[in-house]
């Protein structure tokens, strides 16, 4: 080198080389990567097993009270969710049942559209009577995000009780809700 400094052996001067930093970093993290996969996964199921069972297998209900209208939200099991909204109705919680199955060939009021249109319609329905509480019949699986929609829209008190469903689709249930609350807390977030 020009000012004197001499390397003696070629492995100080390799070793410097933008080559052997790279080769060397590699081998580093190559070496691993294993443990990283795994610590990312532990943390994974850490987090996502939790928020699951908090969000979608044992979210927050509420228990049925006297309000003014009873919305059966449409979904797999039907059945389930009709038995337990006309239940409720019998029993006088409500003196109004909603059930938002409707299609647009049978000039139903309430169109069939995913979570949000329901949670939109049910909203202006009460706010047209001057309602002030809605008890929501959703799946168990669909409460979290039935309750987060339909409180957007409807200013008055929200109620959930949730009907129990087979657990015929369960895992697909839960990975179809995960999809639409993400969406709904950062995509979707009005009424």
């Amino acid at each position: 080198m020009g000012d004197g400094t001499y390397l003696e052996n070629s492995s100080e001067r390799d070793s410097s080389s933008p080559a052997a930093v790279a080769t060397k970093g590699s081998a580093k993290y190559g070496r691993h990567w294993p443990r990283r996969l795994l610590w990312g996964l532990g943390t994974l199921v850490v987090v996502f097993v939790p928020a699951t069972l908090a969000l979608f297998v044992y979210p927050p209900t509420d228990l049925p009270r006297h309000v003014d209208g009873i919305l059966s939200l449409n979904g797999h099991d039907e059945e389930a969710r009709e038995a337990l909204a006309v239940s409720l109705a019998e029993k006088g919680y409500a003196p109004v049942l909603l059930f938002s199955q409707g299609s647009p060939a049978n000039d139903t009021p309430c169109p069939r559209v995913p979570r949000r249109g329901e949670a939109r319609w049910a909203a202006q329905y009460a706010e047209h009577h001057h309602w002030h509480s809605l008890l929501i019949v959703p799946g168990r699986v669909q409460a979290t995000r039935a309750r987060l929609l339909v409180e957007r829209c409807f200013s008055g008190q929200v109620d959930v009780v949730p009907a129990t469903e087979p657990l015929g689709d369960f895992p697909g249930d839960v990975l179809h809700e995960w999809g639409g609350l993400l969406a709904a807390l950062l995509i979707y977030r009005g009424c």
